[in-house]
């Protein structure tokens, strides 16, 4: 009877050593790495104007307005012309992150390629800098709504000093949307 204990006792707690080494070490699962991932190296640096352009590329891949709302100053404005009315709209910084939002919410996807820069204004200034360029934007809402548009943005950027991160003060849209 005594042996019978035993054996039932050194079967339990094999089971037991067995079931703990197969829940902290799972053979399926990939292994961690050491490597530390440089965000800016993955969206874009925005110390540099083409890596601003990158990061408001990530900002609308990974529909994110927390990257988003990072490149826009406090005081930023957006602004374009209403044909219809022939007259300039302005939005502030908050309603331009609201509908951003929102966007981003209400789509299933959406996208932003940049083209070529119609301009780049860095000359006299390492923290002021005019920019303009061509982008193709799509906006994918369902399998039966994708809206595409075109067009150019004039952006005013700024940053404290060369070692800070561009900003995007004024934006003025001139695209087909």
């Amino acid at each position: 009877m005594l042996d019978r204990a035993k054996a039932t006792f050194f079967c339990t707690l094999t089971a037991g050593l067995i079931a703990v080494l197969l829940t902290a070490c799972n053979p399926f699962a990939p292994k961690l790495e050491d490597i530390v991932v440089d965000r800016n190296a993955v969206l874009g640096n925005r110390k540099h104007i083409a890596g601003l352009f990158d990061w408001f590329r990530s900002s609308y891949e990974l529909k994110d307005t927390l990257l988003y709302g990072q490149m826009l100053a406090r005081d930023f404005q957006f602004s374009y012309l209403d044909f219809t009315n022939n007259n300039n709209v302005y939005y502030d910084r908050d309603i331009d992150m609201r509908t951003t939002f929102n966007l981003f919410r209400a789509a299933k996807s959406t996208s932003v390629q940049w083209q070529h820069y119609v301009y780049a204004d860095t000359l006299n200034s390492d923290t002021i800098a005019g920019v303009e360029r061509y982008f193709n934007v799509t906006v994918v809402l369902d399998d039966q709504q994708i809206f595409r548009s075109t067009g150019s943005a004039r952006m005013q950027l700024r940053r404290k000093s060369k070692e800070d991160y561009w900003q995007i003060t004024s934006w003025f849209d001139k695209s087909d949307f």
